[in-house]
């Protein structure tokens, strides 16, 4: 039986979710169509079939992890000025909270109560990061990727710079998934917490709107 991998799965289910009209709040902060959405989705799903390629005899790269920094690409291009600023600078900040807790986080299972991959904490840092400055789930999920992709190159360099005849692969070892994953996460945090924020504000005004309304009385 294959095993399918969890980015295709979430890729799948957030298509589903764009074609039964269900995420069209999150595209319209994206602004991304639905049409546009599901061929980026598509693409994403179709990437993770591409072989690797080699590059230099030492170091090759995953096709696969190229469509996601298209996609990236695509989101910044087509951003804001200001808007892709702070998506440079939240993207090196998230990169740099992954260095963080990878080199402090236990390299073993079971050193912690519940085990925690240090590569999929840039998911977690951009949405928080994204919303409390920006509030745009576009920079979420710009800066989530791009993070992850940047800690790859990171790590391939250093990888290379020590040990010359390693054979390494950018965007290789998962990080394809990592890629996926993160930038899904941040916006969904992202989301989530601009969701709650929205309700307490509604319950608010409601209970404000009632107070007003008997003090008239």
């Amino acid at each position: 039986m294959t095993n399918v991998p969890f980015s295709i799965i979430l890729l799948a289910a957030a298509a589903v979710l764009i074609l039964l009209g269900t995420a069209q709040r999150v595209l319209d902060r994206m602004r991304l169509t639905d049409t546009a959405a599901v061929i980026l989705l598509g693409l994403l799903i179709a990437a993770h079939f591409l072989p690797a390629v080699p590059i230099t005899p030492n170091i090759g790269i995953q096709l696969g992890a190229l469509v996601p920094l298209g996609v990236i690409i695509y989101l910044f291009a087509t951003a804001e000025r200001h808007e892709r600023i702070r998506a440079l600078a939240i993207s090196l900040a998230a990169a740099a909270v992954l260095w963080l807790s990878d080199q402090l986080l236990p390299t073993l299972p079971g050193q912690l109560p519940f085990d925690i991959d240090p590569l999929y904490v840039p998911g977690v840092a951009a949405g928080l990061l994204s919303y409390f400055t920006t509030k745009s789930r576009r920079t979420a999920f710009i800066s989530a990727t791009a993070a992850v992709f940047l800690s790859d190159l990171a790590a391939i360099l250093a990888i290379s710079l020590k040990t010359y005849h390693a054979r390494t692969v950018i965007g290789g070892g998962g990080i394809f998934d990592a890629l996926v994953i993160n930038g899904v996460l941040a916006v969904l945090i992202a989301e989530g917490i601009g969701e709650i924020i929205e309700r307490i504000h509604r319950g608010k005004a409601t209970v404000a709107g009632h107070e007003d309304g008997d003090n008239n009385d």
